[in-house]
């Protein structure tokens, strides 16, 4: 999976208008970020997502019974 970059929460700050982080600020938010889609992959790795969304419930479920 793509990594989550400084640049990436920059730009995606500037387009959605507000306050821009600084730099450090979007390392640390992008370090983070990773950090939790690292965990998301692995937690949902033996899960079976189904193109039908009748099962994404259960799925979701099963995954917060872990």
């Amino acid at each position: 999976m793509a990594q989550i970059s400084r640049e990436l929460i920059l730009a995606q700050a500037r387009e959605f208008g507000g306050d821009v982080p600084t730099a450090e600020r979007a390392e640390e938010l992008a370090a983070h970020l990773n950090v939790l889609i690292g965990a998301l992959d692995q937690a949902s790795a033996d899960l079976a997502f189904e193109a039908e969304p009748a099962n994404m419930a259960r799925t979701l479920d099963e995954l917060a019974g872990d």
